[in-house]
């Protein structure tokens, strides 16, 4: 065979294996897991598709924030694509690119193994056995427990069942680029120099560990493959990625940065640094250079020093956490999908290196023994996948019978939706809700407080009720929906489930779940209240209510006059209403200060309020229509200013490098 012809026949035999493991996949609909995180990201697709080029504002979650902080988009992008290109549903969309990504990833495995290592059998058995076992289920007990056990595939169930379809995305496209930096960084070439920019881009915008993991990988890389001038590589791979982040700035703005580092260290656990922190990474980073000074005296490839670097820091981060309970990074936990990747790498590739130093005869028996495992394993993982992957009815879920309900008897609505319902809520509805989403990406900070008071009601007491209604009413909610534990939602998290009874008016309750209205004088989020009444103090906790009393008040005061609040789009409104003396509009819409009011032609002052929301200072007396857009400001201005450069000096490098290798010629 040419040799061409043996590498791809082995991408074929990989792609095959990983095609019979995720087929079932590629016919779900409607997953039966419906507890997934995965039901937000079939949201923002279905979307994204609906009001294509609409992409500015999210009135959805969190009470409105900026796009590009809703999530990274990539994958999204992707699936609402294929939506628009096939005429399918989000959600089926959705899972034929999930299954497409897991199916292309031990390929990309497989391709980066053969580029960087030049061993073809090597890296075929390592791409297959990356596509049928997971290390974290061997090694770590609680994974074996909710995986089912040790040899059951942790990056499958992490994809069906915990919807991980965006750090899936970011994974395999990991792996290309990194084939695109190596051709880069040791050929210099101008088109894989392209290519390294593009394929990080995809990186980074998939998924924010796919940032933590581009930045190891190419650490360990150009620690692994080093030259004579030693910081020639890092500059050309930091060139390539300071350009492909000025390309990218736009979706990948400094607003999602902050958003990021804000909460990142108490989303999903305590995460803030340590003492103990400190003293760990110090252990760990000089474990990690002691790795290296030993593979570089014992002369070990550049291959295999890549592959042991790249192994060891994700395992690191994982092993640290869960055997010491010390977080290296923010949810050290999400790095067993690195683990699995990067450690197996590392063990078949040293293991491949001490089997080469065994006689023959015993390489073709400990060569047999592993074929034989792994023809087994496959089998195993193809049989797990036929179990595990599941659609579901929809109409036996309670999640969708409460979108069902509200979209049809409230549309249009504001609502807090509680427990697992707020994931799928927006795959059925455009009606906004007050929490959904990413609590990682949420700009303004005070929302998660109020939605930690209303499902936990902790030392409220008898107050528990009155102060939840008190911040349903302050940020615009119009109903709540309430589970119990006769539910069938996947999971419910509101301690006091019957705390609203006798309190607020029922309007539907079935199998457990139930939807309050919340009373208010208005349904619109525009307010002409006084300007005494704007909330200027931030409120020391959920439970200090005092800050927002008199602004609650003032907006069921039937003193002042109504508003009406209508969007034109996803990022435009229009509001009417008589403006007298000393009032301001309050506007129940997160303030960032992309937005801009007009009224009469002329710009009318907009500030934020110490609950994060919007105010406008109107300079009309009586009648006042006020024109409200969000434009992002600035920021917005500099970075797209900043992508067309990145994209102008990219297209430029590549017609002059062009241009110059045509004249060599």
């Amino acid at each position: 065979m040419g040799g061409k012809t043996r590498p791809l026949l082995c991408g074929l035999l990989v792609l095959i294996a990983n095609i019979a493991i995720a087929a079932k996949l590629f016919g779900v609909e409607y997953s039966a897991y419906h507890g997934s995180i995965e039901s937000t990201f079939i949201a923002m697709a279905r979307i994204q598709a609906k009001y294509l080029g609409q992409w500015s504002w999210w009135p959805f979650w969190n009470g409105g924030l900026p796009l590009e902080t809703v999530y990274l988009p990539f994958t999204h992008w992707l699936v609402a694509a294929f939506t628009l290109l096939s005429g399918l549903s989000a959600a089926r969309s959705f899972h034929i690119v999930s299954a497409g990504i897991y199916v292309l990833s031990a390929v990309a495995l497989f391709w980066m193994a053969l580029e960087l290592s030049g061993k073809l059998l090597v890296s075929l058995f390592a791409a297959l056995a990356y596509s049928s076992i997971s290390l974290s289920a061997l090694m770590i007990p609680v994974i074996t427990t909710d995986a089912g056990g040790a040899l059951n595939l942790r990056r499958l169930q992490d994809l069906v069942v915990y919807g991980e379809a965006p750090h899936s995305a970011a994974l395999a496209l990991l792996l290309v680029a990194m084939v695109c930096f190596s051709r880069a960084l040791v050929r210099r070439s101008v088109t894989y120099t392209i290519l390294a920019g593009v394929m990080s881009a995809t990186v980074v915008l998939s998924n924010a560990f796919g940032i933590v993991d581009l930045v190891i990988a190419l650490a360990c890389w150009l620690m692994a493959f080093p030259i004579a001038k030693w910081w020639a590589r890092p500059l050309r791979a930091l060139a390539i990625l300071t350009v492909t982040y000025s390309w990218i700035s736009p979706w990948f703005s400094p607003t999602m940065v902050r958003a990021i580092r804000a909460n990142s260290f108490t989303v999903g656990g305590d995460f803030r640094y340590r003492f103990a922190t400190w003293a760990a990474l110090a252990a760990v980073g000089a474990a990690f250079l002691l790795l290296w000074l030993a593979m570089r005296r014992f002369k070990a490839s550049s291959s295999l020093q890549f592959f042991v670097l790249f192994g060891y820091v994700p395992t690191a981060i994982v092993m640290t956490s869960r055997l010491w309970d010390i977080p290296l990074v923010p949810q050290p936990a999400r790095y067993e999908l690195e683990m699995d990747m990067a450690l197996l790498l590392a063990i078949v590739f040293a293991g491949a290196a001490l089997v080469n130093r065994l006689p023959s005869r015993a390489r073709m028996v400990v060569a047999g023994i592993c074929i034989a495992g792994l023809t087994a394993q496959l089998i195993h993982a193809v049989v797990y996948a036929r179990g595990l992957i599941r659609g579901v009815e929809l109409s036996s879920l309670g999640e969708v019978r409460i979108a069902k309900w509200l979209d049809q008897n409230r549309p249009g609505q504001r609502a807090f939706i509680s427990s697992s319902a707020c994931f799928m809520y927006n795959m059925f509805t455009d009606n906004p809700q007050l929490t959904g989403g990413h609590d990682q990406h949420t700009v303004n900070r005070f929302i998660p407080i109020v939605s930690f008071v209303i499902y936990t009601g902790m030392n409220a007491g008898d107050r528990d009720a009155a102060i939840s209604i008190l911040w349903l009413k302050a940020f615009g909610v119009h109903q709540i929906s309430v589970s119990g534990p006769e539910s069938s939602n996947e999971y419910n998290t509101m301690v006091h489930p019957r705390k609203f009874d006798g309190v607020l008016p029922l309007l539907w309750r079935d199998h457990g779940d139930a939807i309050y209205e919340v009373p208010s004088r208005s349904l619109s989020l525009a307010h002409v209240i006084p300007r005494e009444a704007v909330v200027k103090r931030v409120p020391e906790n959920g439970l200090d209510t005092a800050p927002a009393e008199a602004y609650v008040a003032a907006l069921d005061d039937p003193a002042y006059s109504p508003a009406s609040f209508e969007w034109k789009n996803l990022s435009e409104a229009d509001i009417r209403t008589n403006v007298d003396p000393g009032r301001v509009i309050a506007v129940q819409v997160t303030y960032e200060r992309g937005w801009e009011a007009w009224a009469g032609g002329r710009p009318q002052k907009v500030i934020g309020d110490a609950l994060g929301q919007m105010v406008i200072e109107p300079d009309c007396k009586g009648p006042c229509e006020v024109s409200l857009r969000y434009t992002g400001g600035t920021e917005r201005v500099v970075t797209r200013a900043m992508s067309l450069s990145a994209l102008l000096l990219g297209l430029g490098y590549g017609v002059t490098a062009g241009v110059s290798s045509r004249r060599r010629s």
